[in-house]
């Protein structure tokens, strides 16, 4: 998370900052040895450090509580044993600044330039590590009691404690720092409100995709039930089924169970074989159904799956034209395969009906029929039809 990745980032550097810098200072270090007592020096650098060395551990140790990669509940543990290694370099660093007082011996340095503390260029920098973890008022306090605490130590170093020049130089430093400060306070607040964004996002998307799984499902049901199982028991006769009637039923329940995928599918057609099971589909239903399916000299083998999915449209379609136009209707087929791509009319002059009346979700056509081609790249269908004026269903699909 967005919050968590600055928090680790923040806190890295400022114990590996804080460890380098304690390394680096071995001139201040002799320097204002010279001033305070013997202990002050390495008990100051060995707490910081230690201190510094815990916080870089932590990070590293519960990296993966930062990250977001536990629970929430396991998180929010870990991630207050880090909070609690950055409190703790902040407390070191104004308890050894306060420490300095008994230890100075009084003297004055006469050294020119910045008077000689060692913990000058380290004790600013847990404020930044707060601001990742606590509200950023919190920083900057401890921001401005550390630098007061070490403008005192520097103007009595530096002048015996007389004058204002250590604090006006620490005050222009906090001014400094507390404009990055604020500038990472509310980074951190727009983090924290992306990663809220980012887990209703992906709650929202999932309860989607979910949605989506569960609809595509459905319609792949309503689409085997309409084109296998009500095929399968329509042609049920009294009497022991044969050899392809059991064929069939099994393919219906394979793909009532969705294990259709796992056998093996053919990939291409040939237009011979094609012209013969786009007629199949339309005499599925009686000789009366009048069919005219050709192909021209140029045409050339077909996708399979083109020739299912418009196979299957097909005798939804004349189905419908069959059960719905009348006893008196008559139905027609008419197709042609080209190059270019198929071409399939449905019509009869039947009793027609209003399309604009027929619900959006009624599974024959939408399922059947409309949605099938539209699911098919290249493919379109056309329904025209009105009372009393007959229909006609136009199934295409062009090649790409």
């Amino acid at each position: 998370m967005n919050e968590s990745r600055m928090r680790r980032a923040a806190s890295l550097t400022v114990a590996v900052c804080t460890i380098v810098v304690s390394c680096v200072s071995v001139i201040p270090m002799r320097k204002g040895a010279q001033l305070t007592a013997s202990w002050w020096t390495p008990v100051s650098v060995a707490a910081v450090v230690v201190a510094a060395v815990l916080l870089f551990a932590a990070v590293l140790l519960f990296a993966g509580a930062l990250w977001g990669g536990t629970s929430s509940g396991r998180a929010e543990q870990r991630i207050g044993v880090v909070r609690a290694t950055i409190v703790l370099l902040a407390a070191v660093d104004v308890v050894m600044l306060i420490l300095w007082f008994p230890a100075w011996s009084g003297a004055v340095s006469d050294v020119g330039g910045s008077p000689p503390i060692w913990m000058a260029n380290n004790v600013a920098l847990p404020a930044l590590a707060l601001a990742t973890v606590f509200p950023v008022w919190w920083s900057l306090a401890y921001a401005l009691g550390g630098l007061a605490l070490l403008a005192a130590v520097q103007q009595r170093i530096g002048f015996g404690g007389q004058g204002w020049d250590a604090y006006l130089n620490q005050a222009m430093t906090f001014g400094m720092l507390a404009v990055f400060l604020t500038m990472l306070g509310t980074a951190m607040h727009m983090a924290r409100n992306v990663d809220r964004s980012r887990g209703a996002v992906l709650a929202e998307t999932v309860e989607t995709a979910t949605a989506a799984a569960r609809g595509a499902e459905r319609r792949r049901m309503d689409a085997v039930v309409r084109d296998r199982v009500i095929g399968v028991l329509r042609d049920i006769t009294p009497g022991r089924p044969d050899g392809r009637r059991r064929a069939e039923a099994k393919i219906a329940m394979d793909e009532l169970d969705g294990i259709v995928a796992d056998a093996p599918a053919r990939h291409r057609t040939s237009v011979a074989d094609a012209v013969v099971r786009l007629r199949e589909s339309a005499i599925a239903f009686g000789d009366d159904v009048l069919v005219a399916v050709d192909a021209a000299d140029d045409a050339v083998d077909l996708p399979d799956d083109v020739v299912d999915i418009l196979g299957d449209a097909l005798n939804e379609a004349v189905g419908n034209a069959v059960a719905h136009a009348g006893p008196n209707a008559s139905t027609a087929v008419v197709g042609h395969i080209a190059a270019e791509g198929i071409r399939v009319r449905i019509v009869d002059d039947g009793c027609g009906f209003d399309l604009a009346a027929i619900a959006p979700d009624r599974s024959g056509i939408a399922v059947g029929i409309t949605g099938r081609l539209a699911g098919l790249s290249g493919g379109r269908s056309d329904i025209r039809t009105s009372p009393s004026d007959g229909t006609m269903v136009s199934l295409e699909w062009v090649r790409s």
